[in-house]
């Protein structure tokens, strides 16, 4: 296990879930239909090339329908650019399969490079709304369908993957800052219940080795937190879904370096991230926890714990990665 850090994944979720976000796989798109035009224009005959003309169609009314899912995603509604991202990843695979020697090598690995940016813009925001789409069946809401049997996975970005294996995607440059992220505990919801904010949100007893979620007002009920129980040898992993009261994750108005995931992550075994209320403290430095928004606060090795907040439940403490006074 490797230590985590909330500003980073929630930094991490909210731009990859942003209309700013998506916005830019139609600059990508954009591009990459100019840069085929151009070279069509240098070679008439291969406009009667089936794959071209069909292809390079579907670019054309993707740009086209953009502008109005992107209005629409503005109001709240993903679908519309969600099938828009899920019709985009069928285009390079098109092109790629089809015969491309009528451009010179730059030139195919120059366009098929704009395509790839392009899809991979569209599966990283498809993958960061994906849990909340599943959720917002009117068969969980009304109680009558059962997500427990329907969604036995993550089926979106799971644990701590959103850095570990996605913030390349997300930042090709990392940014130096970013706003730091805080529980807020006066706004809770628990499993099962219609989701009062659009946004990020943390389990109560914090990451443990579930994913932030995203998560949208009105249209969905709250996702169990999906703690990863085991991998297997090739990778994929078998979940406990644990029914628990989530908080929105908001920014504190101040900005902290941004903590990459070389320089930021360590094993366990070098530095424990939580630890319960009762407990010896297992390093000495700065500690919060969800119970109170109040409550960081700096320990010396061996300090108990304590309880801040005796109605709240179980108060888990964790590493602050900022240790900075």
């Amino acid at each position: 296990m490797t230590i985590r850090n909330l500003s980073q994944e929630a930094h991490l979720w909210y731009t990859v879930s942003s209309l700013n976000y998506i916005a830019q796989a139609k600059v990508k798109l954009q591009e990459a239909t100019t840069f085929m035009r151009e070279r069509v224009l240098k070679h008439p005959f291969i406009a009667d090339y089936a794959p071209v003309p069909h292809w390079g169609g579907v670019m054309e009314d993707l740009l086209d329908r953009f502008d109005h899912a992107l209005a629409i995603l503005r109001r709240g509604d993903f679908g519309p650019m969600q099938s828009w991202a899920s019709r985009m990843k069928d285009i390079p695979r098109g092109f790629d399969e089809s015969n491309l020697e009528w451009l010179s090598r730059p030139d195919q690995e120059s366009f098929m490079s704009l395509l790839n940016d392009t899809f991979s813009i569209c599966v990283q925001f498809s993958l960061s709304v994906s849990m909340s789409e599943m959720y917002s069946s009117a068969r969980y809401k009304d109680g009558t369908g059962d997500w427990h049997h329907d969604i036995p996975e993550d089926m979106g970005i799971e644990g701590n993957n959103i850095a570990r294996n996605h913030e390349e995607y997300i930042f090709p440059t990392l940014p130096d800052q970013i706003p730091e992220y805080f529980p807020d505990t006066a706004v809770s919801c628990k499993t099962g219940d219609i989701v009062p904010w659009t946004g990020v949100w943390v389990p109560s007893t914090g990451m443990g080795t579930a994913a932030l979620a995203f998560a949208r007002k009105d249209v969905q009920i709250m996702q169990p937190a999906y703690e990863i129980a085991s991998v297997d040898e090739d990778g994929y992993a078998n979940f406990k879904l644990v029914d628990c009261v989530w908080h929105p994750v908001k920014p504190t108005g101040r900005m902290i370096p941004y903590p990459s995931w070389t320089s930021v992550h360590q094993s366990a075994e070098a530095q424990r991230l939580r630890c319960e209320a009762g407990q010896p403290c297992p390093n000495s430095g700065w500690w919060f926890t969800p119970a109170s928004p109040a409550s960081r606060r700096k320990f010396i090795a061996g300090e108990t714990m304590p309880v801040v907040s005796p109605g709240y439940g179980i108060n888990i403490w964790q590493w602050d990665t900022n240790q900075d006074k």
